[in-house]
C-alpha cells in the first residue's frame, strides 16, 4: 500500500488523511474483519477499540494533546472513520460528495438539514449518509464530509458548507437542465 506523501512541513491535508485512513481500512494487516465490523457498528461518541488502532497508526500526531479537545477531535474522526468503513471501496478521491449525493437522489430536504447540522447532529447524520451512498453503490470522496464535521463550530465552517452546497445544487441544476 502506498500512502500519500506528507507536505514538506510534515502536516497533512484533510484529504490526504482521509485517503490514508481509507487505505488502512482496505489493506491494513493490523485490522481484522471483526475490527472492520466493529467500526461499522460503533457509536462515534464511544469509539470502538479498532478506532484507537487507527488513531495510533495515522491520527495521533494530528490530534490535540489537551484532554477535552482531544476527546472532541476523536469523536469527529470516529465519525469520519465510521463513514469510510461503510463506504469501503466507494471512497474515491475526486468524486465530489455533493455530486454523488445529487446522483444518488439524496433529497433536498435532507441535504438542507445536513448543511444546518452542528457537530453533534453531524455525528448522527454523516454515518446515515455513508450508508445511503453505500446502499446506492455511488462512489464519493469522503473528504468533504470530513471537512464538514471538522469545521463545525470553527471559523471555516461556512466555507465547508458552501463548498458542499455548490457541488450538490450545481449537480441538481445541471441534471434538471439536461
Amino acid at each position: 500500500m502506498t500512502t500519500p506523501a506528507a507536505p514538506p512541513d510534515g502536516t497533512r491535508t484533510i484529504a490526504s488523511l482521509v485517503s490514508l485512513l481509507a487505505g488502512l481500512l482496505r489493506n491494513s494487516p493490523v485490522l481484522t474483519q471483526g475490527d472492520l465490523a466493529a467500526l461499522r457498528r460503533m457509536d462515534p461518541r464511544r469509539p470502538a477499540a479498532a478506532f484507537f488502532k487507527i488513531e495510533g497508526l495515522a491520527l495521533d500526531a494530528h490530534l490535540p494533546g489537551e484532554a477535552a479537545r482531544r476527546m472532541e477531535s476523536e469523536k469527529r474522526w470516529a465519525v469520519i472513520v465510521l463513514g469510510l468503513a461503510h463506504l469501503g471501496d466507494l471512497h474515491v478521491a475526486e468524486h465530489r460528495l455533493g455530486h454523488a449525493l445529487a446522483a444518488a437522489g439524496f433529497s433536498e430536504l435532507r441535504f438542507a438539514r445536513l448543511l444546518q447540522a452542528d457537530a453533534d447532529q453531524l455525528a448522527d447524520e454523516l454515518p446515515l449518509l455513508a450508508r445511503f451512498l453505500a446502499a446506492k453503490g455511488i462512489p464519493a470522496d469522503w473528504s468533504a464530509a470530513a471537512r464538514l464535521i471538522l469545521s463545525a463550530g470553527r471559523s471555516d465552517e461556512e466555507d465547508a458548507r458552501r463548498h458542499l452546497a455548490r457541488d450538490y445544487y450545481g449537480a441538481l441544476a445541471r441534471a434538471e437542465n439536461a
